[in-house]
C-alpha cells in the first residue's frame, strides 16, 4: 500500500477477490508513476508466508500491485508443547 500512495495520487483503490480457497489483492494508485521500490517492494511481499504469487505493473490506469494469498485456514493446535 505504501508504494502505491507513495505515487502521489489523489486516491487509492482496494480490490478483493476470491475463489478456490485464495484471495486476490489488488491496489491501485490511478496515476501513472515510475517504478520506484518495485522490486523492494516485490521482495518483501514475497516473504509473507501466505503469499503465493505477487507482482506489479503500470498501465493507462496507473500502477497496479497485487498479491495472491492462501486463505486455506491454519491447522489446529492438538496440545502443548513441553
Amino acid at each position: 500500500m505504501g508504494t502505491v500512495v507513495a505515487d502521489g495520487g489523489k486516491r487509492v483503490s482496494v480490490h478483493l477477490a476470491d475463489q478456490d480457497r485464495s484471495v486476490l489483492v489488488l491496489v491501485l494508485s490511478h496515476r501513472v508513476a515510475g517504478g520506484r521500490g518495485e522490486q523492494h517492494l516485490l521482495g518483501d511481499l514475497a516473504t509473507v508466508p501466505s503469499v503465493h504469487t505477487c507482482g506489479s505493473d503500470i498501465g493507462e490506469d496507473g500502477r497496479r500491485v497485487w498479491a495472491l494469498l492462501n486463505a486455506h485456514p491454519r491447522p489446529r493446535r492438538t496440545g502443548r508443547v513441553a
